[in-house]
């Protein structure tokens, strides 16, 4: 019977002191293990590794779970079932990937362009600051993932999302995201896996429509009848909205169309850079520079008064890189390589916004604050600044901190308080100083580039328990529907979405 155990190991541990721990703790003697995760405990003076094995055992180990069954999609010939996806980012690809195993005729509409195409616009906006708005760091094929750290995390307990880590192997993820706690693919190799992935759904039989912006959808009769991309009407049985969380335009047109959309939680604010070394030398102390140990992270969190401060998205040995996706707004982002090798660490630093009940509200507070942003840098996508002291001082810049922005875009030192509501940098300024608490010098040498406001989709699209809308034939899921946070979460989403639409053939 396969089981999962759990055990304790060093550092340098090897085959011998994995099978010694098994006998020490269970007293068995595995002929064979396999290791499924490893997290590194970072909470003593001396660190370990707890590694989570699979093996084979006659008896029933005490303290033992049995290993979970493996998820494989169901696999169904052909039939009449036509269905178009909106959006080609994690959720629309994984809807696209089940959909088609199961026999159905799909479309995906992308309102951007393919990965190749959208690098170079990204390179060319970096120079001529002139933006492609459907074409950028947050919209394109593969979404705004393609364009970031590559984090596979999740919450979900859900077995799923081990296919959807074995999918992304099989198209050329390197092999130490099926084991690691925490697994990234980097911007690098996540932009080859996509192009994969796309060309493998291709061969299937997908029809994928780049540079195909959903103008609206056909709505008679409150039925989802027909996407409507420029002049050409293409009717679907059923329609997919695996939209990105920067889809604001869209988000209006559906709720003119009568799509019930909601206002949900998100959080803004800005990134915060340290050297990488900086945060090795905090996380992992005298053992800095052991083999078996990537590049340091972190999670921080804290209170000012009732709202939540919390360290978001954290990209070791990485880039700030410019996110904005409409003209005359900015945003930022992080983004690393797969190596992590970059000279800088940065991360969100964001406050909860969860008081704003109007759905069109809540998508216009999040373009107020990249409206003033792009006006405060310059009108020309340069992003405002400011060292760490300065912001905490209240000090006019001094560009104090040895640490240089990375953005590519450059950067204007100044005030940043004007970007927000009145009193919001007074809470970031709080959450800032009680993150030092726990991680000291935190706030000694780092630099703030701003503003961070797509940490989620600032609406929900209303949905029932089988993914449907209000409208019939009209299904939702991912990120900027409101469901998920991240590629796995967001991809386990269009896969249990197509899953619910098939359940209703049978």
């Amino acid at each position: 019977m396969k089981q999962n155990i759990n055990v304790e190991v060093s550092l340098d541990y090897d085959d011998a002191e994995i099978r010694h721990e098994i006998k020490k703790k269970f007293r068995v003697n595995p002929k064979s293990y396999e290791i499924i995760d490893r997290s590194l405990d970072a909470r003593r003076a001396e660190l370990k590794f707890n590694l989570k094995l699979e093996f084979d055992e006659d008896r029933e180990i005490k303290g033992a779970t049995k290993a979970r069954e493996k998820y494989l999609p169901k696999i169904m010939p052909k039939n009449n079932l036509n269905v178009g996806i909106v959006g080609m980012g994690p959720a629309g690809l994984y809807a696209a990937h089940i959909l088609n195993l199961m026999g159905a005729e799909v479309h995906i509409f992308e309102r951007g362009r393919d990965v190749d195409t959208r690098c170079v616009d990204v390179e060319k906006f970096i120079k001529t600051r002139k933006l492609n708005p459907n074409s950028n760091i947050s919209f394109g094929e593969g979404g705004a993932g393609t364009f970031s750290d590559g984090k596979l995390t999740s919450r979900s307990k859900d077995e799923k999302k081990e296919y959807v880590k074995d999918l992304l192997f099989s198209y050329g993820a390197p092999e130490d995201i099926k084991i690691m706690h925490k697994p990234h693919i980097g911007t690098d190799v996540m932009r080859v896996v996509i192009k994969n992935f796309r060309n493998d759904l291709i061969r299937r039989g997908v029809k994928v429509h780049f540079n195909s912006k959903v103008e609206r959808i056909d709505i008679k009769n409150n039925v989802a009848e027909a996407i409507i991309v420029g002049d050409e009407v293409y009717k679907f049985d059923k329609i997919i909205l695996a939209l990105g969380n920067a889809s604001r335009d869209t988000f209006l047109n559906l709720m003119e169309e009568g799509v019930n959309l909601e206002a949900k939680p998100f959080s803004v604010g800005f990134r915060i850079e340290h050297e990488q070394i900086f945060v090795d030398r905090a996380q992992f102390k005298n053992y800095m520079g052991h083999r078996r140990l990537l590049h340091g992270e972190y999670q921080l969190t804290a209170k000012a008064d009732q709202n939540g401060i919390y360290s978001f998205c954290m990209c070791p040995g990485g880039v700030v890189v410019p996110s904005a996706s409409e003209p005359l707004h900015l945003s930022v982002n992080g983004m690393s390589f797969h190596d992590r090798g970059l000279k800088n660490a940065n991360a969100a630093i964001v406050r909860t916004v969860n008081d704003i009940v109007d759905p069109i509200k809540a998508i216009e507070y999040q373009r107020e604050i990249e409206r003033k942003a792009f006006e405060l840098g310059g009108s020309d996508y340069t992003a405002p600044a400011i060292s760490v002291e300065d912001f905490l001082n209240g000090t006019n810049p001094k560009n104090k901190s040895k640490v240089i922005p990375s953005i590519k875009t450059g950067v204007k030192y100044t005030k940043i308080d004007e970007i927000f509501e009145k009193g919001f940098c007074d809470d970031l300024r709080k959450g800032l100083v009680s993150m030092n608490k726990k991680m000291h010098g935190f706030t000694s040498d780092a630099v703030i580039t701003a503003p961070e406001t797509k940490t989620s989709s600032p609406v929900r699209i209303r949905r029932d328990d089988n993914f449907k809308t209000n409208i019939d034939a009209l299904y939702a899921c991912g990120e900027g529907a409101g469901y998920a946070g991240g590629i796995v979460s967001a991809a386990l989403d269009g896969l249990k979405c197509a899953e619910k639409i098939m359940e209703e053939l049978e």
